[in-house]
C-alpha cells in the first residue's frame, strides 16, 4: 500500500534520486498529463482572449502552438528521464533498440515532411492526387498528412466528408499531383450537340458570347493566378481566354466549350454555363441533342 501511494505522489517521485522503471514511467505519464492540461488551457484562454478570425486562423494558431509544446516538453522531460542515471545504459539500450526498429520509416516520413514543405510541396487548401485518391489537404503533420477525400467521379468531384490520412514517405514513392489553392485553375470542357439544320452560326456566336461573359468567368483572376504562377514555375499556358470549337459530326454539330475554371469550382461552374446555354437558345429558337 505504501508504494502505491509513493507511485501517485509525483512530487515524492521527482525528489527521489534512485528511481525504478515503473516509477520512472509513472512519473513520465505525469509529466504528459500535466503538458496536455497546460496546452488546453492555453489554447482555450488565448482563443477567449483573441478570437481568431476564421478557421484558418484558428487552425494555424493551434497547430504552431502544438509543436512549441511539444517541443519545450520534450526537452524539458528529457532531465526527469535521464536524472535516475544507474538506468541510463538501460533507457539507452531500449531506446537505440527501438530506433533500429523503426528507422527506415520515421526518417522516410521525415524526409518527406520536409519534401512537403518545399518549393515544389504542397500546403494545407491544395488539391492533390496521390495512388488513386483525390482530395484537399486539410492537415500536414510531421509523420501524416490528412485529405478530405473527393468522389472519384471526375463528373462532380464532390466531398465525400471523409478524411484519408497518408504516411509522408507516400510522396517518396508515388506521383503526386498537386493544384495550387492560390493559382488552382485547370482546363474544363463543356459539350453541347445541335442538329445539322439548325443555324449553327448563330449558336457559335451565342456560345463564345456565354463564355466571354464576366459574371461567368472572370477572366481577370485567372490571368493573375497565372502571373504569379509564373514567379515559381516555367509554364508556357498559351491561350487562357475560352475558345469554342466545332466538329461536324453524324446526327449534328458539336461545339466543345474549352475554359479555365477553379479547381473547386468545376462543378458550379459548368452548371452556370448549361443555364446560359439554355436560357440563350430558347430565345433564340436554337434546338439541342
Amino acid at each position: 500500500m505504501e508504494e502505491i501511494l509513493r507511485l501517485l505522489n509525483p512530487i515524492s517521485l521527482l525528489n527521489s534520486k534512485e528511481r525504478t522503471i515503473t516509477e520512472e514511467f509513472v512519473l513520465v505519464v505525469y509529466f504528459i498529463l500535466i503538458l496536455v492540461i497546460v496546452y488546453k488551457t492555453f489554447v482555450l484562454s488565448f482563443d477567449r482572449i483573441s478570437p481568431p478570425a476564421d478557421n484558418s486562423v484558428r487552425y494555424n494558431r493551434r497547430r504552431v502552438t502544438r509543436i512549441l509544446f511539444v517541443v519545450v516538453g520534450a526537452v524539458s522531460l528529457l532531465p526527469v528521464i535521464f536524472s535516475g542515471l544507474s538506468y541510463l545504459p538501460t533507457v539507452m539500450g531500449l531506446a537505440g533498440a527501438g530506433i533500429v526498429i523503426s528507422l527506415k520509416d520515421i526518417t522516410l516520413n521525415y524526409v518527406g515532411w520536409l519534401l512537403i514543405h518545399g518549393s515544389n510541396g504542397f500546403e494545407v487548401g491544395d488539391r492533390i492526387e496521390i495512388e488513386g485518391i483525390k482530395g484537399d489537404v486539410v492537415n500536414i503533420g510531421i509523420n501524416r498528412f490528412t485529405l478530405m477525400e473527393l468522389s472519384p467521379d471526375p463528373r462532380s468531384e464532390q466531398s465525400t466528408n471523409r478524411l484519408v490520412h497518408l504516411p509522408n514517405h507516400t510522396i517518396i514513392l508515388h506521383k503526386v499531383y498537386v493544384v495550387k489553392e492560390k493559382m488552382g485553375f485547370v482546363w474544363d470542357e463543356f459539350r453541347i450537340k445541335i442538329p445539322h439544320s439548325e443555324n449553327w452560326e448563330a449558336a457559335e456566336k451565342l456560345l463564345n458570347g456565354i463564355l466571354k461573359n464576366s459574371s461567368i468567368i472572370d477572366q481577370h483572376k485567372i490571368d493573375y493566378s497565372v502571373r504569379e504562377l509564373s514567379k515559381n514555375y516555367l509554364v508556357r499556358l498559351g491561350t487562357t481566354t475560352p475558345i469554342v470549337y466545332m466538329t461536324v459530326e453524324e446526327g449534328g454539330v458539336l461545339f466543345s466549350l474549352r475554359y479555365l475554371t477553379h479547381i473547386k469550382e468545376k462543378r458550379n461552374q459548368k452548371a452556370r454555363i448549361s443555364r446560359e446555354v439554355l436560357k440563350e437558345f430558347a430565345e433564340a429558337g436554337i434546338k439541342i441533342l
